[in-house]
């Protein structure tokens, strides 16, 4: 993961794991990498490190304890929500950047298969 200079990298490290959370690679209940890990791993200062597992934690996307790895949350509502949350906001970017276009609803999706079906994905 590389960052960028236009958010905090808290931010984007907090994004970064509510991708790999809600992609199923980390399951309900796995405990992360230590702050300390992910820290070396991403060449950035443990404090950016606790600040985005702190919102984590927040959010309850984590749950921590002392002297224990974080771990991600048993509540599968809570990934869900995330999950829907994350699709709403990218299918809003993408409403946003096509609406010039003037198409309709029945040309986005066929235009939406087609694009998943080029790309190996799966589609209803």
């Amino acid at each position: 993961m590389e960052f960028d200079k236009r958010s905090p990298i808290y931010e984007q490290l907090k994004q970064y794991y509510k991708q790999v959370i809600v992609a199923g690679e980390y399951q309900p209940g796995e405990k992360l990498p230590s702050r300390r890990d992910i820290a070396q791993e991403f060449k950035i200062n443990p404090n950016t490190v606790q600040r985005a597992l702190k919102e984590l934690e927040e959010e309850e996307i984590i749950v921590s304890e002392p002297n224990v790895p974080s771990t991600v949350t048993m509540n599968e509502a809570v990934i869900n929500k995330l999950k829907r949350t994350m699709l709403y906001e990218a299918m809003t970017q993408f409403y946003e950047s096509i609406q010039p276009l003037g198409i309709n609803s029945e040309e986005v999706v066929t235009y939406l298969e087609e694009y998943i079906s080029e790309r190996g994905g799966k589609h209803a």
